[in-house]
């Protein structure tokens, strides 16, 4: 028996999901309308329909036509509030603007927007998700605003957040009408930084090997003088020298070839694809915030050197996308 009512919640909770995700489509826009806003009562309006009926009991009973009238006004209050409710939440349009990148465990931001037609006023509306952040807009004297709703990550990749949630009580809350918006937006959600203690640093090169590579018979930076050889240019001639000793001297020049710092996966001398991804992650923001100039292998991908804050992303994102289709 209890497996069978697990079978029967888990196929109802199944067929609600479908009916939702087909009533509720991912879109980058939504618009409220009569077939997306639900209505139901709240506990001030059951109690207040439970002294509604008491009253017909007494104007039944004692045939007062006071307590008739006041048993249909208030039950006239009760219908005219369904209403006012429902027209309060019609029409609003909320959109999806952006999403903000973060590390897992933290929290993502999603920007929004929430608008009506010219000449409409919303009051009261709230936003927001199940156990996560929620805020409160009112559509008066401008027709559009502007917010952020944030939610908690788990782990890195893509993360797509549940069905926001809308509603409002507004007027006088005896009713409540709420909505789902299905927002097509994404966060990336980068490994959490964590640096790995006594371990190589996937490093392909000596992190202080700051100069570079000497290159010989260079054009950049002096070097020094040697004897003048047949065939060296007359622009080269070292002419104080020579009026010093009576001997042609030229001067030579040198060039740098830089060395690279390469974070490798190959490199790391400890196993675990989270712990290897936590540990680049970290390091991809040391070098960033000492503006080394710092490539990335992976497998399956290479990120050619660079420095700045695109290139910074272009490694995170890898990172965060690692192993996911």
């Amino acid at each position: 028996m209890f497996l069978a009512g697990k079978a029967k919640q888990a196929s109802a909770k199944s067929f609600r999901d479908e009916w939702l995700a087909r009533r509720f489509p991912q879109v980058r826009e939504v618009t409220l309308g009569l077939k997306r806003i639900f209505i139901m009562p709240t506990a001030s309006s059951m109690a207040l329909l439970l002294a509604i009926a008491l009253l017909l009991l007494m104007a039944i009973n004692f045939q007062s036509s006071l307590i008739y009238g006041l048993a249909f006004w208030l039950l006239a209050l009760v219908v005219i509030s369904i209403f006012f409710t429902y027209r309060n939440l019609a029409g609003l349009r909320v959109r999806a603007i952006q999403a903000d990148s973060c590390f897992a465990g933290e929290k993502a931001v999603f920007h929004l927007e929430a608008s009506c037609p010219e000449g409409e006023k919303k009051s009261a509306i709230s936003l927001g998700w199940k156990f996560q952040d929620f805020t409160t807009i009112d559509l008066l004297d401008q027709h559009t605003a502007q917010f952020k709703l944030s939610h908690d990550t788990r782990q890195r990749g893509v993360f797509t957040p549940e069905r926001l949630t809308i509603f409002s009580t507004y007027p006088i809350g005896l009713v409540v009408a709420w909505s789902y918006a299905s927002l097509d937006m994404q966060s990336i959600v980068y490994p959490a930084p964590k640096l790995q203690k006594n371990t190589e640093n996937g490093l392909t090169l000596d992190e202080n090997a700051l100069q570079g590579k000497e290159i010989s018979q260079g054009t950049t930076d002096f070097s020094g003088v040697r004897q003048y050889q047949k065939g060296d240019s007359p622009r080269h001639i070292h002419w104080p020298s020579y009026a010093k000793t009576g001997e042609a001297y030229t001067k030579t020049f040198v060039d740098y070839a830089s060395h690279d710092l390469w974070l490798e996966w190959d490199a790391l001398d400890f196993s675990g694809t989270e712990a290897r991804l936590s540990h680049l992650c970290a390091k991809v923001l040391q070098y960033h915030q000492d503006q080394q100039v710092y490539g990335l292998k992976i497998p399956g991908k290479t990120i050619q050197p660079g420095s700045g804050e695109a290139h910074k992303t272009v490694c995170l994102t890898a990172l965060a996308l690692y192993g996911i289709a």
